[in-house]
């Protein structure tokens, strides 16, 4: 039961690990920025202070680019609310949701989230420009499965925003969370700060974060860690219910392996006298060897069987914790009795091995 149940949790957790995030998460590191400590004046001064912001890190030894987003992926901010799509009228007491971010110009392409159809932000998107926004491919097909989304507008009238771009679909929450559909719009600044590098990230950290406090000494940084870092984290769950259930797996084999040898070797002890008259009579050792495999291997073939019957009932108590894997595989279900088969054939086997190296002729003088 235990070495099925921890083989669904492997498989599962491998086919999270394949899971595209839906973004290259190598070689990007990520900061929390603090709360401004300052006003500014205006919008023209807070884009000359993030654009001066972005130039400093952009020219930090090891960087290729940075970006800002006010919600990143493996995170705990959120940001997400009604939103108007212009040609669909929500039910009454409806709205239509989804995810809501701004994203700097270089954001997309320092996340490496591909571009579908369209294209990035300009600075010429940037405030006081005619509003634009990107979304991501679920949003697409959500409201323009058959059509081209480029030109349709999101937003009231007071808040219009052209679509000029789709992207793909980031994993904003975990990789075994289907995501909202998301939409962003162009913004200089934001609450999480990403790089990436073309060296080791985190020996690129210090650099980065001495850049941002050359442009805002009292702005506090904190959370610095790599997207890969983040991910890792996100499937903590997973991971550690993989490695428990797998370790109490690994003990109960060992047991049953001794389990088998302690029951045949104890068996082949008793029966010592049987099996020297045997040989004595003129049976074959390997007869001898068949005997003693076959006794073991039906004792191990009626606990296989009643662990099979109860893993049938585990399994499926534990199916919320599978991903993409059925509670009844049928690949762990073969693989894994047969694993304890072998296990056990081997256990039995240097017990029956013993017993064919019985002494007949002590045997009889014992008589």
């Amino acid at each position: 039961m235990l070495l099925i149940g921890a083989g669904l949790l492997i498989r599962s957790f491998a086919r999270l690990q394949e899971v595209p995030p839906g973004f290259n998460p190598d070689h990007v590191i990520s900061m929390r920025l603090g709360v401004r400590t300052h006003h500014f004046q205006n919008g023209d001064e807070a884009d000359r202070f993030f654009g001066e912001l972005q130039r400093k890190v952009a020219a930090v030894p090891g960087v290729v680019a940075a970006g800002a987003v006010t919600s990143l992926p493996f995170t705990s901010s959120v940001g997400w609310g009604g939103i108007d799509v212009e040609g669909f009228i929500p039910q009454p007491g409806q709205e239509i949701q989804a995810d809501q971010r701004s994203a700097s110009t270089d954001y997309f392409r320092t996340m490496e989230i591909p571009l579908i159809k369209g294209r990035f932000f300009t600075e010429h998107d940037m405030p006081d420009a005619p509003k634009v926004c990107i979304i991501d491919q679920k949003f697409a097909e959500r409201f323009w499965p058959h059509e081209n989304p480029l030109g349709k507008h999101l937003g009231g009238p007071k808040n219009r925003m052209e679509i000029v771009g789709v992207v793909g679909v980031v994993k904003e929450y975990g990789l075994d969370i289907d995501p909202r559909m998301a939409f962003y719009r162009p913004g200089r600044g934001g609450e999480y700060f990403v790089a990436r590098t073309s060296i080791d990230p985190s020996a690129a950290a210090q650099s980065i974060v001495r850049a941002l406090h050359e442009a805002d000494p009292a702005r506090p940084i904190y959370e610095v860690r790599t997207m890969q870092d983040r991910m890792s984290d996100s499937m903590a769950r997973q991971r550690f219910s993989t490695i428990m259930l797998g370790a109490f797996s690994v003990f109960a084999l060992i047991l049953a392996a001794i389990g088998v040898y302690g029951v045949m070797s104890y068996l082949v002890t008793q029966s010592r006298h049987d099996i020297g008259l045997r040989i004595a009579l003129g049976a074959q050792r390997s007869s001898i060897l068949w005997l003693v495999v076959r006794q073991g291997m039906e004792l191990a073939g009626a606990g296989i069987l009643i662990g099979i019957i109860g893993a049938l009932a585990l399994t499926r108590v534990m199916a919320s914790l599978l991903f993409h894997v059925s509670a009844v595989d049928f690949a762990t279900f073969s693989a894994v009795p047969l694993i304890l088969a072998a296990i056990a054939l081997l256990a039995t086997y240097v017990p029956a091995w013993r017993a064919t190296q019985v002494d007949p002729m002590m045997v009889l003088r014992e008589e």
